[in-house]
C-alpha cells in the first residue's frame, strides 16, 4: 500500500525566488517516488496541488504548465478556491476541495506560505522555511517585524517536521522564532547540470568588454547598490576595463539605477536586462568572467552554486548562507568595506590563475550538491513523519 504524498505545487507554475528550490525539486521527488519501496523508503502516490481559485492568470500559467510538464509527473488537484480562504480553513483543520480531508492520511508538503494544520489529524505536514530575511534586516521590508514573526511562528507550529535549505536558515529559525533544531532538516539544492542545448542567446549584441555578471532581484536588500559602487571602484580606482550585467526582476525602478550609474560615471559600462527566461540567463552566465553576489543576507544563493557548476569563478558576500556554497573564505568578501572588496576583486580579475583556481574549485563544490540527493533526503524526511502517525495511530 503506497502512502500519499501531496505538495503545494503552486511554485511549479511561477519563475524566479523559491520556485528555483521546487521545481527541480519536485521533479526528482517524483521520479524517486515512483521506485519500489526499501527498508528506508515506502511507496509514494504523489499528488501535486494547485491553488488557481479565483485567478485567471494561474490558471493560464496552470495551462501552459500542463502544456509543458513531463509525464506521469503525479496526479494533479485543483484548489478552486481563492488563498484567503485556503488559509482560514487550513488554520482551521477545516477541509478544502482539491487538497484532500484533513483526517486523510498521508503527508502534505507545505512549499509557500500557506501551511495546512498537522499534528491533530492522520495527515502529518512537512514545511519548507527558505530564509527570514524580514527578520534578519527589517530596514528593507514594509512588514511589522513583530506581525511577520508571530505569523512565521504559526506557520512553522502548524507543521509536524521542517525543511530548511541551508544550516543558516536552520540557526535562524532556531535563533529567531524558538524551533529546537532537532525538528529542522537541512536539505540543500542541488546544482542543475549545465546544457550547452539549453543556452538561448540572447537579442542585445554581446559586450566588446570582459563582463561581471549579477543574477537575481535588483534591490537593495541583495546589496546591488554595494555592488555598482564596487564595481565603480574597480573600473576607476584599479583600471580595470569591464562590464556589468544585472538581471533580474527590478523592485526600484529603471530611473533609480540610472541615478546611481550617472553618478558613479558608470552608465555606458552597466547594462540592466530586466527579468530574463532560463536559457538567456544561462547564456549570461556561462560567457561571463565571473559572478558577482554581494547581498547582505541570503537563505541559499542558487546563482552561486549554478555558476560554480558552469565553471565560472565567484567572488561572494560573507554573509548569510553564501559562505556554506563554496567554503573557500578565498572567494568571499565583507560587503561592507567597499575599498577592500573593490581592490579583492580587482586582483581577482587580473589574475588568470586565481580565476582559474576559483574555476576548479566551483566544479569540484557544485558536484557535491545533486537534486536526486535532496529529494531522497526529503522523501526520508516524509517517511519519518508518515511512520510517527501510524504509529500514533496504532496506540491509540
Amino acid at each position: 500500500m503506497s502512502t500519499r504524498l501531496a505538495i503545494d505545487a503552486l511554485p511549479l507554475l511561477l519563475e524566479g525566488g523559491i520556485s528555483h528550490y521546487v521545481r527541480p525539486l519536485v521533479e526528482h521527488v517524483a521520479a524517486a517516488a515512483g521506485l519500489r519501496s526499501t527498508s528506508a523508503l515506502p511507496d509514494w502516490s504523489l499528488d501535486l496541488v494547485f491553488r488557481l481559485g479565483g485567478f485567471g492568470a494561474r490558471r493560464a500559467l496552470y495551462e501552459a504548465y500542463c502544456r509543458t510538464a513531463p509525464p506521469a509527473r503525479g496526479r494533479h488537484r485543483l484548489i478552486p478556491w481563492p488563498d484567503r480562504v485556503v488559509q482560514w480553513c487550513w488554520t482551521h483543520g477545516l477541509a478544502v476541495p482539491g487538497a484532500g480531508r484533513p483526517g486523510q492520511p498521508g503527508v502534505f508538503l507545505a512549499t509557500t506560505e500557506l501551511v495546512p494544520l498537522g499534528h491533530t489529524s492522520r495527515r502529518r505536514v512537512v514545511g519548507i522555511v527558505y530564509d527570514l530575511i524580514p527578520l534578519r534586516l527589517p530596514r528593507y521590508f514594509k512588514e511589522n517585524t513583530g506581525v511577520y514573526q508571530r505569523q512565521a511562528l504559526a506557520r512553522v507550529n502548524r507543521c509536524d517536521a521542517l525543511i530548511a535549505i541551508s544550516e543558516c536558515t536552520r540557526r535562524d529559525v532556531t535563533a529567531l522564532l524558538g524551533v529546537p533544531e532537532e525538528r529542522i532538516r537541512v536539505i540543500y539544492p542541488g546544482a542543475d547540470a549545465p546544457s550547452p542545448t539549453a543556452l538561448v542567446e540572447p537579442p542585445e549584441p554581446a559586450p566588446a568588454r570582459p563582463y561581471i555578471y549579477y543574477a537575481g532581484a535588483l534591490a537593495l536588500n541583495k546589496n546591488v547598490d554595494g555592488l555598482l559602487r564596487i564595481f565603480a571602484r574597480v573600473v576607476h580606482d584599479h583600471g580595470l576595463d569591464l562590464e556589468l550585467i544585472l538581471s533580474g526582476r527590478d523592485f526600484c525602478g529603471i530611473a533609480f539605477w540610472r541615478r546611481m550609474t550617472d553618478d558613479l560615471c558608470i552608465t555606458d559600462r552597466v547594462r540592466l536586462l530586466g527579468w530574463r527566461p532560463a536559457g538567456e540567463r544561462d547564456w549570461w552566465l556561462t560567457h561571463a568572467l565571473m559572478l558577482w553576489q554581494f547581498s547582505w543576507y541570503e537563505g541559499f544563493g542558487l546563482p552561486v552554486l549554478e555558476a560554480a557548476a558552469r565553471g565560472v569563478p565567484v567572488l561572494c558576500s560573507n554573509r548569510g548562507a553564501l559562505p556554506e556554497i563554496l567554503k573557500h573564505p578565498e572567494q568571499e568578501l565583507d560587503p561592507g568595506d567597499e575599498a577592500a572588496a573593490a581592490a579583492r576583486a580587482a586582483a581577482a580579475c587580473r589574475s588568470p590563475a586565481t580565476l582559474a583556481a576559483w574555476r576548479a574549485h566551483g566544479l569540484r563544490r557544485a558536484a557535491a550538491f545533486d537534486w536526486s540527493v535532496s529529494a531522497r533526503q526529503l522523501l526520508a524526511c516524509c517517511a519519518e513523519v508518515a511512520a510517527e502517525s501510524t504509529r500514533e495511530s496504532r496506540a491509540v
